[in-house]
């Protein structure tokens, strides 16, 4: 089932998979890319969770009325607006977010604000806001990956180095969607719209270490773009102490370069978030 969801930013599909009546997962992706990044994974999520899928503005289904406006800050107001629809058209009123990169950071950031209570449980790989900004990353994320006329030419060597050893039809599927994004306006105008917000005065959590909620960090030992010996590190230390952390032999993306081990630690998560420990990786 499909759901479109009114903003600011433009109709926001979300696809709902599982059987009504049991636990919510929603999944929240990085940019770019879109909800079917996680195809690798979503069977078995959705085998035993009503799993909502979002499209953020520009990417997969949905459309992106002003695509130089979609930052980080305003993908959280995104993120709530499906929180109310989900809350009104399906019953969902408590929900487990998973999310990547700037998914992650948008996890973060529901937790905080008004919709604390609904959250249950966060699920982050390798998010975004841990990065220490400096006069070097805010030029970077303003004027290399935020200019189209320079990102365009970086955004596909850089998926390819993100994505790890394309070990999967769904992070293959990912790559051939990386590529077609130089070519097309709207799109790569989200995506550095989106690498601008990073370097905002505004941009940043509020408090993580703060967060009441059980919380499991999932960091690829090979992520070229927030790397775990560095921004891993600095996301460890500000999250609560009841966070699992696990490092898995994968780059940006362990959900579709290594599905296995990221559902061997996210699915028993899931199920009992507040009793399960790290386990080693496989």
């Amino acid at each position: 089932m499909r759901l479109t969801v009114p903003t600011p930013l433009g109709d926001i599909a979300v696809r709902a998979h599982g059987e009504p009546g049991t636990s919510a997962v929603l999944l929240l992706h990085a940019n770019p890319g879109d909800g079917r990044d996680f195809d690798a994974v979503l069977p078995a999520l959705a085998d035993r969770h009503r799993t909502f899928v979002v499209d953020w503005p520009g990417f997969g289904d949905s459309t992106a009325s002003e695509p130089g406006r979609v930052t980080p800050e305003r993908l959280v107001d995104v993120a709530e607006r499906v929180l109310d629809v989900l809350a009104a058209e399906q019953g969902v009123r408590r929900i487990a977010v998973v999310g990547n990169s700037v998914g992650g950071y948008v996890a973060c950031r529901l937790a905080e604000g008004r919709h604390a209570r609904a959250v249950t449980a966060l699920v982050l790989v390798d998010p975004a806001g841990f990065t220490r900004l400096s006069p070097l990353t805010r030029w970077f994320c303003r004027e290399v990956m935020g200019r189209p006329a320079r990102a365009r030419r970086l955004v596909v060597p850089l998926a390819r180095l993100y994505l790890g050893e394309l070990r999967t039809p769904s992070a293959r599927a990912t790559y051939r969607r990386a590529r077609q994004l130089p070519g097309n306006t709207t799109r790569l105008a989200v995506h550095c719209a989106i690498w601008r917000g990073f370097a905002e005065p505004g941009f940043g959590l509020r408090d993580p270490g703060a967060l009441r909620i059980p919380v499991l960090l999932l960091w690829g030992s090979r992520d070229p773009v927030v790397p775990a010996l560095l921004d891993g590190r600095r996301a460890r230390r500000a999250l609560p102490a009841h966070t699992v952390s696990v490092v898995l032999p994968a780059a940006h993306e362990a959900y579709n370069e290594r599905p296995d081990l990221f559902l061997r630690h996210t699915l028993p998560f899931l199920k009992n978030p507040a009793g399960v420990g790290a386990v080693r990786p496989g």
